[in-house]
Parts: C-alpha cells; sequence; structure tokens
C-alpha cells in the first residue's frame, strides 16, 4: 500500500508523540575534546554565534546538563578550535535576518539518549523541519541532531547534521554516556569542516 507524503508524515508524527509520553530521555554533558586548532581560519576576525535550543523533552527524561551547559560546551570547542578568532556568543541574532557580520547559528534539535525505542521522541522542530529517526530495539539510542545557518560577510549557506549511535547494554548508563558522547563528537567534527570550508582563504 503506498501513501501520499502527508499521510506518512503524520504516521511518523503520531509515533513520536505516542512514544515520547512512555520514553525516558537522558541527557548528559559532552566530554571535553582534544582537537587541533585551526590557526590561519577566522584570524583575526569576529563570528558571533547564535544558540536556540528546540528540543522537547518530556517530563521523565534525567536531564543532568541543562541546556546553557550544552551551549557552553559547544561554544568552548568553537574557540578552542578558531583561537585566533573573536568568538562572540549573541542568541538574541539567532531569529533576526542575515546581515553583514560573520555569523554562525546553532539549532539544538536533539541530544538525547533513550533505550529500548523503536522511533525517536525529543527531537525539536527547527525551521519548519522534522527529523524522525528509526532506531532498533533493546538498545542504548543516542542521537545528536544540528540545524546551521552560517554567513560570511553576506554569504549564506546552510546544512542539518544529523547523527545517530546505538550501543547494547552492556555497561548500562555509560553504555549510553558512550552513544551519546559520540554522536556528539561526530557532530562537532562535521560543524567544524562546515566552518573550515566557508572561511578557507
Amino acid at each position: 500500500m503506498k501513501y501520499s507524503k502527508v499521510t506518512f508524515l503524520f504516521i511518523v508524527v503520531y509515533l513520536i508523540v505516542s512514544v515520547a509520553q512512555a520514553q525516558k530521555l537522558y541527557v548528559w554533558c559532552p566530554n571535553d575534546l582534544e582537537m587541533v586548532p585551526r590557526m590561519e581560519i577566522l584570524k583575526s576576525d569576529t563570528l558571533k554565534v547564535a544558540f536556540f535550543d528546540a528540543r522537547i523533552l518530556n517530563k521523565k527524561s534525567k536531564i543532568e546538563c541543562s541546556s546553557d551547559a550544552l551551549q557552553n560546551s559547544i561554544l568552548i570547542e568553537i574557540k578552542k578550535a578558531y583561537p585566533n578568532a573573536i568568538i562572540i556568543n549573541d542568541n538574541n541574532i539567532y531569529h533576526k535576518k542575515q546581515s553583514k557580520d560573520n555569523f554562525l547559528k546553532i539549532g539544538i534539535s536533539a541530544y538525547h539518549a533513550g533505550f529500548g525505542v523503536e522511533v525517536t521522541s525529543g527531537i525539536g522542530v527547527v525551521s519548519g523541519s522534522i527529523s524522525p529517526l528509526i532506531f532498533p530495539k533493546g538498545m542504548w539510542n543516542a542521537s545528536t541532531i544540528l540545524y546551521l545557518q552560517l554567513s560570511n560577510e553576506g554569504s549564506g549557506k546552510e546544512k542539518v547534521i544529523e547523527k545517530v549511535s546505538s550501543r547494547n547494554n552492556t555497561l548500562g548508563y555509560k553504555s549510553a554516556r558512550s552513544a551519546l558522547n559520540e554522536t556528539y563528537l561526530r557532530a562537532l567534527q562535521d560543524m567544524l569542516f562546515f566552518i573550515d570550508s566557508n572561511f578557507m582563504k
């Protein structure tokens, strides 16, 4: 049986909402990362960074990392990657129209782990996009999804980064944290490559 796109979307949204009522989500702060700094990229330039946390976390969620702490972790890694740049956090610009300033807008659509579900919940809607993902049963499943908007002297680019990981429950919460940190690391790598490619001279 064939479904129209609207019907399929309705089914997916229904499943996400249904699972969200029962699933307990876990959020831990990411580990600090070691990286090779990009000394020549954004040298002496100013980059404004704005965050918008669009996640939907139910009341059953166990949150050990606040939204502010997660945003600060990402910001610290950006500053470590571009030590010769002036990095300014200004969340007020997230919903403003593009300008001639260099800026990076980061929409956090997902950053969590869950156990034993088929369809993830807790995924936010950023710029009208829904990002449902299918996971295997009986596993710790983690996802990090970022929506990026970048402007380099008025030239705008967009990118969606979706990273997922599944781990056996061998080490309990340690397996969950490991899976979540893996998705964060891979998402951050892609984000930095995205910045690199747009600011290389």
